[in-house]
C-alpha cells in the first residue's frame, strides 16, 4: 500500500517574489528556489512543512483559508502580524476542538490559518 509522505499546498499569486518574501520574512520559511524570471514558482520550506507559491494570471483565491500552519507560540506570532500591519481576518481565538488560532491575509489574498493545539482533541 502507498504511504503518504507529505503534502505541499500551492499557492497561486500575481506577484512569486513578493509572497515568498513576505512567507520567508513572517514564518521563517527558507525558500528553496525561486524559478524564472520574473519568477513563476518558488518552493519555500521549514522542516517538513513545505508551500509552494506559483504565478497565476487570475489566481484562484479560497474565500475561507488556503490552509492551516501548525506553529508554536501562536501569541507571539499574532502579535507580530499586528506590529507589521498584516491583516487579521480572523481574531486570535481559543477554539472548542483544542486550537488556539487566528487568520492572515497574505499578499494576493490568500487567507492562512496560523495556530497551535491548546488541548487534547475534543478538549481534554
Amino acid at each position: 500500500m502507498t504511504s503518504l509522505l507529505s503534502y505541499r499546498p500551492n499557492l497561486e499569486v500575481r506577484d512569486v517574489q513578493a509572497t515568498a518574501d513576505f512567507l520567508a520574512g513572517l514564518l521563517g520559511l527558507e525558500i528553496e528556489t525561486i524559478v524564472g524570471e520574473p519568477p513563476f514558482l518558488a518552493l519555500l520550506r521549514s522542516g517538513e512543512v513545505g508551500l509552494a507559491v506559483v504565478l497565476a494570471e487570475n489566481p484562484g483565491v479560497n474565500s475561507t483559508t488556503a490552509g492551516y500552519l501548525g506553529v508554536t507560540d501562536v501569541d507571539a506570532l499574532h502579535t507580530r502580524c499586528q506590529d507589521r500591519g498584516i491583516p487579521v481576518t480572523t481574531p486570535l481565538t481559543d477554539q472548542p476542538w483544542g486550537l488556539r488560532d487566528f487568520v492572515i491575509e497574505i499578499p494576493g489574498g490568500h487567507r492562512i490559518a496560523l495556530g497551535q493545539r491548546i488541548s487534547g482533541p475534543g478538549g481534554s
